[in-house]
This record gives C-alpha cells, sequence and structure tokens, in this order.
C-alpha cells in the first residue's frame, strides 16, 4: 500500500492541503462551514499533477517548465521571483528554487506540519512550520545562511486566489498608498503607471477603482505592486457571499505587494482566457524595471523568520 505524500491541516472551520514534493505549495484552503474553496486551480491542474507525480515535461525555458506543474494555489518564491536571472553566480528559474523543490518533512500532526529545505543555488536552508487554528493558517520559514558570505535575496509568498471567493465582484482592502503598473506589462492599465491607490487609468484614459473586482464576463489584467502599508495586509472579500481571505505580515520585512489580477483577459499561452485568478503577494522586490532590488540580506551564519497569517471566513 502506497502512503500519500500529500498533508492535510484541519480545524473544525477550515482544512488545508499542503504538497511537500514541489515548493511544499498548498493546493487548497477550503473554508468548512459554507465548504467554500478560495485558492485556484490552473486550468491544466490534471495534467500538472502527472508532471509532479514524474510525467516527462515540455518547456523551452524554466518559465515553461514551472508552468507545466503549476497547478495554482499557493507558493513561495525565492531566491527569485520573477523571470530567470542569475543569482551569485548562480542561474536561477522562473519563480526561484524554492517553489518547484522538493520539501523533506520533518513532522505533521492535523494541525501543524514542519518541513525543510537545503537549496543548491544559494547557502540557505529554509525550515518551515504550517499551522492552522480556528480559521486561520500560519505559515513561518526561518532562512539560515549557512556559509560565510552576505547573500542578499528575493523572497515573495505568491497566493493565488480565485474558485469560489472570486465567482463574484469582489472588493479589496488594504493599508497600502501607492500603486505601480509593471514597467513591462500593458494590460488594462499602461506600463509604468504610478498612481495613489486604488485609483488608476486605463489604456483608454478611463478612471479604475482598482479596488473593485469586477465579476463574470468583465475582463482585466492587473499587474504590479503596492507599497505604502501602514501595515502589512489586505482583505479580499466576495461582495455577494461575504466570504472573504484576509492576509498579514511583516511589512518591515516585504515592503511591497506584487498584484496580479488576470480576470479572463490575457489569449494565448498560458491562459488563453481561461484563468480568473486575483494574487496579491508580500514581496521583497519590485515585479521589473530598473530600480528592482531586493530588501532582504543575509551576512554569513545569519538568519530570518519571515511569518505571514492567512484567515478564512464569512464577514458578518
Amino acid at each position: 500500500m502506497t502512503t500519500s505524500p500529500i498533508i492535510t491541516l484541519h480545524t473544525d472551520t477550515i482544512e488545508l492541503v499542503l504538497d511537500p514534493r514541489r515548493g511544499a505549495e498548498i493546493l487548497s484552503v477550503r473554508e468548512l462551514v459554507s465548504n467554500s474553496e478560495v485558492m485556484w486551480s490552473t486550468p491544466w491542474r490534471e495534467r500538472a499533477e502527472q508532471i509532479v507525480s514524474g510525467s516527462p515535461v515540455i518547456g523551452l525555458n524554466s518559465q515553461d517548465r514551472f508552468l507545466a506543474g503549476y497547478r495554482g494555489g499557493w507558493q513561495t518564491l525565492c531566491p527569485n521571483a520573477g523571470p530567470e536571472r542569475t543569482v551569485h553566480g548562480a542561474g536561477v528559474g522562473f519563480h526561484g528554487e524554492v517553489a518547484v523543490s522538493a520539501w523533506t518533512v520533518s513532522s505533521a500532526t492535523s494541525t501543524t506540519a514542519s518541513l525543510h529545505l537545503d537549496l543548491l543555488t544559494v547557502p540557505f536552508r529554509v525550515v518551515r512550520t504550517v499551522t492552522v487554528s480556528g480559521s486561520s493558517v500560519r505559515q513561518q520559514d526561518t532562512i539560515h545562511n549557512l556559509s560565510e558570505e552576505r547573500i542578499d535575496f528575493d523572497y515573495s509568498q505568491h497566493p493565488a486566489f480565485g474558485a469560489d471567493l472570486l465567482a463574484d465582484p469582489c472588493v479589496i482592502e488594504t493599508t497600502a498608498t501607492r500603486y505601480t503598473t509593471d514597467p513591462e506589462t500593458t494590460g488594462t492599465l499602461p506600463a509604468g503607471q504610478v498612481s495613489t491607490w486604488p485609483h488608476g487609468t486605463t489604456v483608454e484614459g478611463a478612471p479604475l477603482d482598482l479596488a473593485q473586482v469586477p465579476g463574470p464576463p468583465v475582463r482585466q489584467l492587473v499587474f504590479g505592486w503596492l507599497e505604502g502599508f501602514a501595515t502589512g495586509g489586505y482583505t479580499i472579500r466576495n461582495t455577494r457571499t461575504n466570504l472573504q481571505v484576509s492576509l498579514e505580515w511583516d511589512a518591515t520585512q516585504l515592503p511591497y505587494a506584487w498584484v496580479w489580477e488576470e480576470l479572463n483577459f490575457s489569449t494565448g499561452f498560458p491562459w488563453h482566457r481561461r484563468a480568473r485568478v486575483l494574487a496579491i503577494e508580500p514581496a521583497s522586490c519590485h515585479t521589473s524595471g530598473s530600480a528592482r532590488r531586493t530588501t532582504l540580506a543575509l551576512a554569513g551564519g545569519e538568519h530570518i523568520t519571515i511569518p505571514l497569517t492567512l484567515t478564512v471566513g464569512t464577514k458578518e
């Protein structure tokens, strides 16, 4: 009899599914009272499952290979976030090594899982604890620099929300004060636009309230980053059902949050207008551009602990 590698954590109100085989990624967070799923799944989820289980990967570059096994859900991007680049002499693929590597499970109960990963591209050991309590998920990474050298690195959380949460119009609440469209991406907004959150101007010159996430059949693409947080956090709420998720983190560690809102907008590979997803991703760097720098570095022998808390429920 084969034992499944999948880890399921649960309380009376939420259930979480985690896969150590690829990134220790969180594939599902379900609110049990209403039986509502909040995490997004890719249109090719079944094919991605085959690839994670060992089926050959078809892809010409690291982004294609990442996408081949991408099932949606919640990843951690480190030591690189975004397109492949060189990090301290190592070529690091799209979205980094942490998100695609198999983790070692140290222990697991019905409410807590502890895992660790030693990286190749940088001399890091990442020790992770995921705990569910009440309606909340707490993920905590402690990153150890095992070398004597200073290492600068990207670190970003990548929780992609969809399913029941995005089935209707939603509203975003956050203390962030400024939004910048990715300098290399033109979507609903022009590339490089800087505005006071939540105000934007579309490529046609019309005002756009970025805090309002339209429901189907509206098509929209927003990609860029938030900054100027009074406290690190946001809430996404479905305006019909009041199902909501709230993410909290330390904005002194991760001062930015990437915004990826793909609402059946992008034609061609890989989305073909089949993706309805919203990810707001605490990060140590901008999405791209000449000013892109990470805020995180570890001297030799140092370590840093980065906690985040996701709370799922229904607003009364």
